[in-house]
């Protein structure tokens, strides 16, 4: 009955010590309110997608879609399905259409954790009014200081400005499936969440299964032996002051920065294939111009040979537009160079092997050239986007409280432990002529240790009852206390305290100096962003002033009244204009691929007319 009180007494010490100390961690506590939040962001994202539906669609409704999105932790949209109609299937088909009209929504909140899951957003709909957000004309007007600028005339297929989709998506999924840098940091995640799983089973009692079966002779003519034993052996750590529940703790935060790591290798790679991607695309429509401007002037020096031999221009005059149009079939040359290396750095990019194949998906929708965009965004906005949604940030916070819990564990270190061990089994002995018979064998023992200085001082307190063995006639019971004072075994705890002490500060500088670089990186950017635009406003302004030159030395030459030459001269200028329209077009959606990186890619979130890694 003794040995029954004892286990059940050492499983009600269990239970409340397991109370005391909770193994879960706090942190994965949800927080509503972010939640909420959350699917409301979501919402309204999705909202302002909508085409204005037709009032007597909403009329003949409900005036709510409940729809149910599968989404991963970064936002990347895996499936959707409406979960509660809103009794009008056009509507229904509509939220539907819109939905999938961009594969990327907002990334998940720290509550919501790091496993893809079915999210309920419900899209509400005012009947009295086809819009609840009237403010979205404020953007528009903004995007149409753009819009009106005569983007057909620069031989640009711009017919639509709806969203088209560029390849972009393409290029970014081509990378990320041969990017040995985002597979590493994926296995880091892996490594992590095994680092949680070892540092809870410290937590929990040790627990080991023993067997030992011993025979032997005995001396003079006593019979040979035999000895069984068979047992459960225990650990558990009573009191560790804190530092099993701190080393859970900072696994959390040794897996959450490799989460973050993970997401900043994907935005850096993001980041290079759409450098590269829009210097491709300004490339392609560089070279589309002066091909174009090599097959007009080609009809003009053909006319011009005819003329030479009527008499009708000089030698010089010819020799002119000889030189003109070598000059361009240069131009035509340089810019089909120029390509040849933008394909060849965005094949690069996109670490495929077959990288002219890449290339090919990501023209499978020719004809989609760039137009400018205008983002209604202050530097301040952009700023506080980047300290919430840049992923190095986070990843250098959570390296902060690893740190941080490391120096806790190490203080931890010398306050007082209390360990429990114990066995229980049975165990027997015999000769070889008697009957051996197994009897109840337990062991239970209570350790105390505290670190003093450099030296350690620990007391035990042991009990046990073993069963009688051969050659007892009685089971044997004892009680045990000692004490033991290790003279500077500890010396080590100084060295590990001021290590953690320092790798401590050295996080925080980190943490502040990615702030920092955040800050000017986001500037940088910005700015670049602005006078991109301008430099835009600049190049449309000087495109209309050579169109109409254009007009008048044609409507000129075609009187006779200008030589070819200026009028080869005249298309030779206008084409230079475009060009370097087209150049700082090229700049201007590099410095917006920037700026959104910069802004840990939640910029396009905010503004229904910048997506640019996510058009379609």
């Amino acid at each position: 009955m003794r040995i029954k009180r004892i286990i059940l007494l050492y499983f009600f010490v269990f239970i409340v010590v397991t109370v005391i100390n909770p193994t879960v961690s706090s942190t994965y506590s949800q927080s509503q309110e972010e939640i909420t939040q959350y699917i409301i962001d979501v919402s309204k994202d999705i909202y302002r997608s909508i085409p204005k539906p037709d009032p007597s669609i909403l009329y003949s409704s409900k005036g709510e879609v409940r729809l149910k999105l599968f989404l991963s932790p970064w936002g990347e949209l895996k499936d959707v399905y409406i979960s509660e109609s809103s009794d009008n299937r056009e509507l229904d088909n509509l939220c539907l259409n819109t939905v999938w009209m961009y594969k990327r929504y907002q990334p998940f909140p720290e509550a919501l954790g790091s496993e893809d899951l079915w999210i309920d957003v419900p899209i509400i709909f005012d009947i009295d009014s086809s819009r609840i957000h009237s403010n979205n004309m404020s953007r528009a007007k903004s995007r149409d200081i753009l819009r009106a600028s005569p983007s057909t005339s620069l031989g640009i297929n711009s017919a639509s400005r709806e969203v088209t989709n560029l390849g972009i998506n393409d290029a970014v999924d081509i990378a990320l499936e041969n990017h040995m840098a985002a597979k590493i940091a994926q296995e880091e995640i892996e490594l992590a969440k095994l680092k949680i799983r070892e540092a809870r089973r410290g937590l929990y009692p040790a627990a080991t299964l023993n067997y030992l079966e011993t025979t032997g002779k005995t001396a003079g003519t006593t019979q040979d032996f035999t000895d069984k034993e068979y047992k459960l052996k225990f650990e558990y750590p009573l009191y560790y002051g804190w530092r099993l529940k701190y080393a859970v703790e900072q696994a959390m935060s040794n897996l959450k920065a490799s989460t973050s790591n993970y997401d900043k290798t994907l935005q850096d790679l993001r980041a290079e294939v759409e450098s590269a991607f829009y210097a491709y695309m300004a490339s392609k429509m560089d070279v589309k111009l002066h091909k174009a401007l090599l097959e007009e002037t080609s009809n003009v020096f053909t006319g011009a040979k005819k003329r030479l031999e009527l008499g009708l221009i000089t030698r010089a005059e010819f020799l002119q537009l000889e030189s003109q149009m070598q000059q361009i079939n240069y131009q035509v040359i340089s810019s089909e160079n120029t390509l040849a290396m933008a394909k060849l750095t965005l094949a690069q990019a996109v670490n495929a092997k077959g990288g002219e194949k890449a290339i090919e998906i990501i023209d499978k929708e020719p004809g989609k050239d760039l137009e400018p965009i205008v983002v209604n965004v202050t530097l301040e906005e952009c700023t506080d986007l980047a300290f919430r949604s840049r992923p190095d940030l986070k990843a250098k916070g959570y390296m902060l409280e690893f740190n941080d819990y490391e120096r806790k564990i190490t203080e931890s270190k010398n306050q007082l432990r209390v360990d429990l061990t114990g066995t229980y089994g049975k165990s027997g002995g015999a000769y070889q002529t008697e009957h051996l018979d197994m009897g109840n064998d337990w062991y239970l023992g209570l350790k105390v240790t505290k670190p003093l200085g450099g030296n350690t001082l620990s007391t035990t307190f042991t009990k046990d009852k073993t069963s009688q063995k051969h050659g007892q006639t009685t089971r044997t019971e004892s009680v045990s206390k000692s004490i033991e004072y290790g003279l500077l075994d500890g010396l080590q705890h100084f060295s590990e305290e001021k290590s953690a002490e320092i790798g401590y500060k050295k996080a925080k500088d980190e943490l502040e100096q990615a702030k920092d670089s955040i800050v000017r990186e986001v500037k940088e950017s910005y700015l670049n962003y602005k006078k991109g635009l301008i430099q835009i406003m600049t190049n449309l302004n000087k495109i209309k002033y050579r169109e109409e030159e254009f007009k008048i030395i044609k409507a000129r030459a075609e009187l006779n009244d200008v030589s070819l030459s200026e009028l080869i001269q005249a298309y030779m200028s206008l084409t230079d204009e475009k060009a370097y329209y087209v150049e700082a077009l090229g700049s201007l959606y590099q410095s917006l691929a920037k700026l959104n990186k910069a802004t840990g890619y939640a910029l396009f979130l905010d503004d229904e007319s910048f997506k640019l890694a996510n058009t379609k």
